[in-house]
């Protein structure tokens, strides 16, 4: 088999890791991985059962020696996260997967104590670590983690549901990103039938030829039912494991860790899904008015994504490419340049291939190495406006550097931030340099189901994980009782306005999200909310906002989302902030009106 590192020298649309490693077998990775384990063994010599008696300038100390042993043990891993991405069913990478996460696993195991006794320390001690100057750099970090004490277990407790995440939560992760990473789908295509993968099958639900979308969406969900009795297996293990940790921690709702996590009290969400849910009048309006633009009075399922022009655009990447950068260019021209060099150092792998991860994403790494993004091209408009997302949260973790690992990773919350706010820009641009009123109502279009995607689609899956989850609680779940669930939340979505098929039932098996992380989804349309009010500050205020929108950029998770956003003028504790949002869809969607009118 073709080793993973293989194509990456040449090939100026693949990623290059050689800026963590040459390879797999890169015995820098041996080192560094052994070098993790050397430095979290002797961070527990020194401060085991001793963390409550430190003094500030100590603790800052100890903190400063975990950041390093975080930058070095962190690493060998993040590469062959990276190297697995690009080939799911290559051996070395899989294996080198698993030998990463063990030793990592391994490694902060042995530091497990040094978060158990920082929680758990008497509440006159932590008052004065926080407020020490010593510690200022470290303020919300001890703010934030302090939260998480009632739930905190004893450090033997910590450390078995670390390991045994190994062959539970991260192995079964694992094995539906194999699973879906092997899928192939047989389409016919030109009236030649031929196997496609599942990225390439997404892009062919936007096809303007009404036949291939359905063959693509047909395609897609059987490939999907097919693969059932494992990947609904992946679910209910998943779900299962987070119900039985939770409980154990004393959490009083599955979704508590999570927005403890995210620095979000529950009434905030709910109020965001409640606003968003209450408006799903605004999307079923939409997608009358594109059945009407479309001709169609069936307007199905597998017309969602269908465009609005006849005859499908092709955008070479170059071309898109060049978008983006020119958008950026206007707003910020640093925005431009850091882009740029995303492209001229190879930082990013463009092109769908056999084995590839489905999806798009930007990994952050550490403060210490530059992101790395990861799509899959296929010459849609919707994939420039996936190069603005991504390089969105390329720029954002590039400008949060500035930060130490601990205060460096963006809050869910403010995650999608930068990647909608560089949407909007490139869209923007489109806008502006189009006169043709068809054009420019097509490109509206786009803009609008990227607000529905990205704000009403994502609470509707968010909804429908909350209501899955309840029902695991009751026991193992039939496959087609979660596909009820999700039939459920897509008609209170859609209503009358879209029909749906019963090969529909299969979309919730094919979101990974619910499997990679716990209850995510609704970070986009908190994002996408968040973004429409930041975009109106900057049109109201013009270049006086970039400023501080830089700064909101650089400032990681140094603080609250909450504190952070206040200082851009934005107040998201108040509930009539989401129903403001709304009002800017409403009145895009009136524009839209006008222009098929």
């Amino acid at each position: 088999m073709t080793s993973p590192a293989a194509h990456t020298k040449t090939d100026p649309l693949r990623w290059n890791l050689a800026d963590l490693y040459s390879g797999p077998d890169d015995e820098r990775l041996g080192q560094d991985l052994a070098a993790g384990r050397e430095l979290a063994e002797a961070f527990a010599q020194k401060y085991r059962r001793k963390v409550a008696q430190l003094s500030p300038k100590a603790l800052a100390e100890a903190l400063g020696q975990y950041e390093q042993l975080m930058d070095r043990a962190y690493r060998p891993q993040l590469y062959a996260s990276l190297l697995f991405s690009g080939q799911t069913d290559d051996e070395a990478a899989q294996a080198l997967l698993s030998r990463t996460r063990e030793a990592t696993t391994e490694a902060f195991n042995e530091v497990k104590f040094f978060d158990v006794e920082l929680k758990k320390a008497p509440d006159d001690v932590y008052a004065q670590f926080l407020s020490a100057p010593e510690l200022e750099r470290y303020r919300h970090f001890l703010q934030a983690t302090r939260r998480f004490a009632p739930y905190t277990l004893s450090e033997a407790e910590e450390r078995l549901v670390d390991l045994k995440a190994l062959t539970g939560r991260a192995a079964f992760t694992q094995l539906y990103t194999e699973v879906t990473g092997r899928i192939r789908i047989p389409l016919e295509l030109d009236g030649k039938v031929r196997e496609v993968t599942v990225a390439e099958a997404r892009a062919l639900r936007s096809s303007p030829d009404r036949e291939v979308r359905r063959r693509a969406t047909d395609g897609l969900m059987s490939a999907f039912e097919a693969q059932s009795h494992v990947l609904n297996f992946c679910f209910n293990t998943l779900f299962q494991d987070h119900r039985l940790e939770i409980e154990a921690r004393g959490y009083a709702n599955v979704t508590d860790p999570t927005f403890l996590e995210d620095e979000l009290s529950p009434d905030v969400v709910e109020a965001l899904m409640s606003a968003t849910e209450r408006h799903y009048h605004l999307a079923q309006r939409y997608m009358r008015l594109k059945a009407n633009v479309l001709g169609l009075s069936d307007f199905s399922s597998h017309d969602l994504l269908a465009p609005l022009e006849k005859s499908e655009k092709k955008v070479p990447f170059e071309q898109g490419r060049a978008m983006v950068l020119d958008a950026f260019a206007r707003f910020e021209p640093r925005f431009a340049e850091i882009a740029q060099e995303f492209f001229d150092r190879r930082w990013i792998d463009v092109l769908p291939r056999p084995g590839k991860r489905d999806g798009a994403f930007c990994s952050g790494m550490l403060p210490s190495l530059h992101p790395y993004v990861l799509l899959n091209y296929n010459e849609r408009i919707e994939d420039v406006s996936t190069i603005a997302h991504e390089l969105g949260h390329g720029i954002h973790f590039y400008l949060s550097r500035r930060q130490s690992p601990l205060n460096f990773w963006p809050t869910t919350p403010l995650a999608e931030t930068a990647s909608v706010f560089g949407e909007l820009l490139l869209m923007r641009r489109l806008m502006e340099a189009e006169k043709d009123v068809q054009t420019r109502r097509n490109l509206l279009g786009v803009r609008i189901e990227d607000i529905l995607s990205t704000v009403f689609n994502q609470v509707a899956y968010t909804r429908w994980e909350m209501r899955a989850h309840a029902k695991r609680a009751e026991g193992v779940v039939p496959a087609e009782e979660f596909s009820k669930l999700w039939m459920e939340e897509r008609t209170r979505l859609y209503g009358d306005s879209v029909k749906m098929f019963p090969r529909d039932r299969w979309g919730w098996i094919s979101i990974p999200h619910f499997v990679n992380y716990r209850f995510y989804c609704y970070s986009y349309a908190f994002g996408q909310l968040l973004v429409l009010a930041l975009f109106g500050r900057y049109e109201e205020e013009g270049s006086a906002f970039i400023p501080r929108y830089v700064e909101l950029l650089s400032s990681g998770s140094s603080d609250t989302p909450q504190a952070l956003l206040s200082r851009v003028g934005l107040d998201i504790t108040q509930p009539a902030f989401w129903d403001a949002g709304f009002k800017t869809v409403s009145a895009l969607i009136d524009e839209f009106e006008k222009l098929v009118g």
